[in-house]
């Protein structure tokens, strides 16, 4: 018996049944005790795996990001529940326990886009400062050091260049669940577009993030679809990523995001420039040229649109698609322009700091006009922000703050490029390309919507800059190691 008391996994067992009759007594419920049994296991293994297997708790916290609904917590704050609760409790373990963790951080803070990140923390937090809600900007400033300090950092710590991939897989596998779930509530709705705004939820706010989300994705679970061999991925392995691909692309097109659809054109039309190796300069140029062009003959433009009348919400899919261009009557477009022009007008009233992060919806209201108004705008503050990760900037953080978010815009592009036009190894290659081209879909999305500060979208943001700077670090060791 004593030989017995000795074994640590006889003792562990006789400790669990112990503790699993004590709750029976309490609860003298047997499905309660089951639920409270089960939670207090998936607790104690989350708690193990974060100090002895953290890169099996991240890839869980992914894979756990898109089926995440938001909860009310104390304050009447909310939390994305359970992904932003794991990464509230992988933080402090990191920062006192990780040296590993500080080691890569330190390095990171060498390349000149964490600089960028950072000196966009140093100006949202001043403007927060002098900002018309300092609580409520704070808390911005917060949850994006939050992001940075975790998405951005781990995935240049935990992963090898032979797994950088395993991160865009799994959060792909974590939206099985709400694919299934919208999609039977298509067919709950007999796949009327009417409903489609709010089909989605409650793990995505709306079908615009729903279909950001994916849109992000795609190009990446394209690649490893029609490079399967450059993976060297298994028999059933290609069959299981075909699935999925086919399963998220059929999610974008059922969620009929206009713009998510347009990031992905955009997206296309960007990989063509970069299969013809054209330089990074004179994409640069070609997009300068093209918004003088647009401004130029904006007038002449704008009367060749006008005409159009179709609109979003009619029921008709095509003329859901074909109402990206109606000016004049679709109340979507229009409600987006009139948070635009409040958002320009919010700016020339405070130009150089801004209102503070996440005060747009706090102050536009008092910038709205009767003749810029529609049926769905809104008084309270409570539909949305600026619909524009830019203009959000500007109103936001003024002009610095705006300056800073394009520099990072260009800079993740040029580093991408870099890497792309340079990497000999072809599976690294690919791998940055897809999260390359998931950057553009982000970039453009941006002009219409703003996620930034989501999680489901932070997270493949974040990432993505993260992996993109970890291959331009190592690129030239890389490089050597290929070509010895």
């Amino acid at each position: 018996m004593l030989r017995l008391l000795k074994n640590r996994d006889v003792l562990i067992f006789i400790l669990a049944i112990f503790i699993a009759a004590c709750i029976g007594w309490y609860t003298k419920e047997v499905e309660k005790s089951f639920v409270i049994i089960i939670s207090l296991c998936g607790g104690v293994l989350i708690i193990l795996s974060l100090f002895f297997n953290l890169k099996g708790y991240y890839l869980f916290l992914i894979a756990a990001i898109p089926i995440s609904i938001n909860t009310g917590i104390v304050g009447g704050a909310q939390l994305n529940f359970p992904s932003e609760g794991l990464l509230l409790m992988i933080l402090p373990v990191l920062f006192v326990f990780n040296q590993d963790y500080r080691t890569t951080a330190l390095r990171l803070v060498k390349h000149p886009l964490t600089i960028l990140l950072i000196i966009d923390l140093i100006v949202q937090f001043f403007t927060s400062i002098t900002g018309t809600h300092i609580d409520v900007s704070l808390k911005r400033v917060l949850i994006r050091f939050v992001f940075i300090a975790s998405f951005y950092v781990i995935t240049s710590q935990l992963f090898n260049k032979r797994e950088l991939i395993k991160p865009w897989v799994l959060y792909s596998v974590g939206l099985l669940p709400v694919i299934y779930f919208t999609f039977r509530n298509h067919i709950h709705h007999s796949f009327n577009p009417r409903v489609v705004f709010s089909i989605c939820q409650p793990y995505f706010n709306d079908h615009t993030i729903y279909g950001a989300c994916l849109a992000f994705i795609i190009p990446i679970l394209i690649i490893l679809v029609v490079k399967n061999k450059v993976f060297k991925f298994s028999y059933w392995s290609r069959w299981a990523l075909f699935i999925l691909a086919f399963l998220v692309i059929i999610s974008e097109i059922l969620a009929l995001s206009r713009a998510a659809i347009l990031s992905l054109i955009v997206a296309y039309l960007f990989s063509v420039l970069l299969r013809y190796k054209v330089a990074f300069k004179s994409i640069l140029i070609g997009l300068g040229l093209s918004l003088v062009v647009v401004f130029s003959l904006w007038n002449s433009i704008y009367d060749s649109i006008k005409q159009n009348e179709a609109v979003s919400n009619d029921g008709e899919i095509v003329n859901h698609f074909s109402s990206v261009t109606n000016l004049k009557s679709d109340a979507s477009n229009l409600e987006r322009i009139n948070r635009w022009i409040c958002a320009v007008r919010m700016f020339e009233e405070r130009p150089l700091l801004g209102y503070g992060p996440g005060t747009y919806q706090f102050e536009y209201n008092q910038f709205q006009t009767l003749s810029n108004k529609t049926y769905i705008s809104t008084n309270m503050g409570d539909r949305g922000n600026a619909h524009s990760e830019y203009l959000t900037y500007l109103s936001e953080t003024g002009i610095i703050g705006i300056i800073i978010f394009i520099l990072t815009v260009f800079s993740s592009i040029y580093y991408g490029m870099q890497n792309h036009y340079r990497l000999i190894d072809p599976v690294l290659r690919q791998v940055n390309l897809g999260i390359l081209l998931g950057l553009i879909t982000f970039y453009f999305h941006g002009v219409f919507n703003s996620f930034i500060d989501q999680s489901k979208m932070a997270f493949l943001y974040f990432s993505a800059l993260g992996t993109i700077v970890w291959i331009n670090q190592n690129l030239p060791s890389l490089i050597k190691e290929k070509s010895e």
